[in-house]
């Protein structure tokens, strides 16, 4: 009766749910501040779906999509009337509305897809993808060399990228990814591969080749798809615990190669991981006892120049690991041993800032994170010690106050020495080091149409940071966001940002010494303000056009100085019909400085994102075509092109474009079977 039922009301929710929704959509962010690894992590959850019928609250949680309220109502009706049979089936949950079902489709699938005599629909399936992409203007890195100026780029501006992916729901994912960046002389510079099984006996997990570990708030293991902070004020404050994932990604840094394997019986897990890798570092000069060392880790994954290539894979890592956790329905307990080793040491320049720094061989995490879920909020938390003394903490807890008001509170504590290489917890710093904070988010929805959202978190740095000479600075960031929905085909969104820290601020002052006027720097640490602005509005004209108008700005300045500012303007076009789907913009900007940049995202080929920094004076266009060939086999186009007012090149370095624009043009395929 329950199928008969679903199949009858399928026409008329399907075509909804099947509605297009934007990735900016659903992160309910700006792209600014949203790291690569972040739209990676994400991409992966995107290629490789969840089963509604197999997905734990943890995971479920995890996408920051649904709130506790609409959690348990998820899980509830689960309990009470069993598997689904679609994830059309979603709608029959009140709690869910038909906006935040369009948000979750991309990322659920279920395994009980029924068709006129009840069979499995989501099978196995494979598909690859075959990616190229290329500046048309010639870059400095790819002329000829002159006798001032000799290094250039190893091999041709063409980036290329193929993937493969075998994936069955219920047990068993393969697949590998080889990627080339433009200058690079290797079409098979970064190659990653992955095996996974899962759900065999007791045999929850196990992953051999490359993958990444989020456990409990990712002070030790932060490999997953998290934003921080962000105008989703409320979900994404907690991590989830994950476990661990297939990598799929091309940044070619922040993953574990090796095994992984996770068993289960009954409330109880059991998880253990050994890895090596090599990894990009800057070498030192030998010392006197012909030792070689390294001054950092480097992270681009660029192998272009005799510099770069030199630094490839000078330094192999091995991680050991493992630890235990016990999970119920709605909880879990847990700890945690980390393990890293260097077969070079590691030594930072002698900066004052890098006083509390790691320095050698290897360091050991010992990890313990909880979380407790009762019906209407959320508590979790972390304590991370490292061998160097120094520790982590993330304490907090969100939920619903009611089905209008979310709130959520979080403290975190990282101690100058405390040191954690694939730490990615909730932070202001991009590492989770030498910080303390406290945050506030809330989120209210007095109607269906209405919802406002707001955070203020407030953070202190005890000792001296890269470009801040002095210890113990703070500061402070808020953000307000308001979203109206008038009708069913429109949205109306506003979002104001401001941001306070100290930082250093240098001038030229004078002076005379011996009858003579000279001049020199004076470096303060003083306080410095940045405003942000974004609204868009956008409206659906016909079942297969759609519109988006956005207006962004920004000022920026330093105490006692004036600010400076910038702005940028656009215009999207989206129309999709039967196998062809076209978008496109075109954006003007206007900036006085880099600290204006204007981040506006911008649609690309699927599996890919665009989030580019407008600044300078000009104008931006880019357009996106994709055409489904059979129901296997898609193709996309995509151009852009900045063109920059008052000025004669774009880029620096070996990136100089000797001409005002600059053109990029990327096709792909994707073969499905």
């Amino acid at each position: 009766m329950k199928q008969v039922i679903l199949l009858l009301i399928l026409g008329i929710i399907a075509p909804k749910l099947q509605a297009q929704v934007s990735n900016e959509d659903i992160l309910g962010t700006s792209a600014e501040g949203v790291s690569e690894e972040t739209f990676e992590n994400w991409l992966q959850i995107q290629s490789n779906p969840i089963d509604i019928n197999r997905v734990d609250y943890e995971f479920l949680s995890g996408l920051g999509i649904l709130s506790t309220i609409q959690l348990k109502a998820f899980f509830d009706y689960r309990k009470s009337f069993g598997p689904f049979v679609s994830i059309y089936e979603l709608q029959s949950i009140p709690e869910l509305s038909l906006e935040v079902l369009k948000k979750l489709a991309p990322f659920v699938t279920c395994g009980q897809e029924i068709n006129s005599i009840g069979r499995d629909l989501r099978l196995a399936k494979s598909w690859v993808l075959l990616r190229i992409s290329q500046t048309l203007e010639e870059k400095k890195g790819f002329s000829p060399p002159t006798k001032t100026s000799i290094v250039r780029y190893a091999d041709s501006p063409v980036k290329s990228l193929l993937r493969y992916k075998y994936a069955n729901p219920k047990n068993l994912s393969i697949g590998f990814t080889i990627e080339k960046d433009e200058g690079e002389n290797n079409w098979t510079d970064f190659t990653s591969f992955h095996v996974q099984i899962q759900n065999k006996g007791i045999l929850k997990n196990l992953i051999a080749g490359d993958y990444q570990l989020q456990m409990g708030q990712g002070l030790a293991t932060g490999g997953g798809f998290s934003l921080g902070k962000s105008a989703e004020t409320i979900l994404f404050t907690r991590k989830p615990t994950l476990g661990g994932r297939p990598y799929t990604s091309t940044l070619e840094s922040g993953f574990f190669r090796g095994v992984l394997t996770n068993f289960q019986w009954r409330k109880w897990q059991g998880l253990s991981f050994i890895s090596r890798v090599s990894r990009d570092a800057n070498q030192l000069e030998p010392d006197s006892l012909g030792v070689v060392n390294v001054s950092s880790l480097q992270t681009s994954g660029f192998h272009r120049t005799t510099s770069e290539i030199a630094d490839r894979n000078a330094l192999l890592e091995t991680n050991l690991g493992g630890g235990f956790s016990y999970q119920s329905e709605f909880s879990r307990v847990g700890m945690m041993l980390h393990y890293t080793y260097f077969d070079k040491s590691l030594l930072k320049a002698n900066k004052t800032y890098n006083q509390y720094e790691f320095a050698g061989f290897q360091n050991i995490l010992l990890s313990f994170y909880y979380n407790y879920t009762l019906s209407f909020a959320q508590v979790f938390g972390e304590i991370t010690r490292s061998s160097s003394g120094g520790y982590g903490a993330v304490l907090g807890a969100l939920g619903s106050l009611n089905r209008r008001w979310d709130m959520s509170l979080l403290f975190r504590k990282f101690t100058p020495d405390f040191h954690s290489f694939y730490g990615n917890a909730f932070s202001e710093n991009t590492r989770n080091i030498n910080e303390t904070g406290i945050y506030w988010g809330i989120k209210f929805m007095p109607s269906r149409r209405w919802q406002w959202t707001a955070y203020v978190d407030y953070f202190y740095f005890p000792w001296y940071k890269y470009l801040v000479d002095k210890p113990r600075t703070q500061g402070f960031e808020t953000l307000l966001k308001l979203s109206y929905q008038p009708s069913k085909l429109s949205r109306i969104s506003g979002q104001l940002r401001l941001e306070n820290k100290e930082e250093n601020f240098s001038w030229k002052e004078s002076y005379i010494e011996n009858n003579k006027t000279k001049t020199r720097t004076i470096t303060e640490v003083t306080p410095r303000y940045r405003w942000t602005f974004n609204s868009y509005y956008t409206h659906k004209l016909t079942s297969n056009i759609s519109i988006q108008s956005r207006v962004s700005g920004s000022a920026f300045k330093f105490q006692k100085q004036n600010a400076t500012n910038g702005w940028a303007v656009s215009q999207d076009a989206k129309w999709n019909k039967g196998a062809w789907s076209f978008a496109m913009r075109i954006a003007y900007f206007s900036t006085q400085d880099y600290d204006n940049r204007q981040y506006t995202y911008e649609q690309d080929v699927q599996y890919a994102f665009s989030f580019p920094a407008y600044y300078g004076r000009g104008w931006r266009y880019y357009s996106v075509l994709s055409y489904d060939i059979n129901k296997n086999l898609t193709f996309w186009l995509r151009w852009s092109r900045t063109d920059y007012i008052n000025q004669e090149t774009v880029g620096s370095g070996l990136d100089e474009i000797p001409v005002p624009h600059r053109s990029d043009v990327k096709a792909q395929i994707r073969w499905v079977f």
